[in-house]
């Protein structure tokens, strides 16, 4: 499934350095709520990543939140 995560300049710059996300990793099932999370937090940098199907739903969020316990790694950017 393709999810979208917010992070700002700085925290890519961390990702790129260590080769990926570390977990937990929280992203959202669709754009406009990445968006919506984007301008809310500041992050204005919104990543599109896979997690698998059976990735676990986050409490709340409009169940549109999903998270992972492993490190997602970058392929490219």
């Amino acid at each position: 499934m393709i999810v979208y995560h917010c992070c700002s300049h700085k925290k890519l710059c961390k990702y790129i350095k260590s080769g990926g996300i570390l977990p937990p990793v929280r992203a959202w099932e669709n754009i406009e709520q990445a968006e919506r999370m984007s301008i809310s937090t500041g992050r204005r940098l919104i990543l599109r990543l896979k997690f698998p199907d059976n990735a676990k739903k986050l409490d709340g969020h409009f169940n549109q939140a999903r998270v992972m316990g492993t490190i997602v790694p970058l392929e490219s950017i």
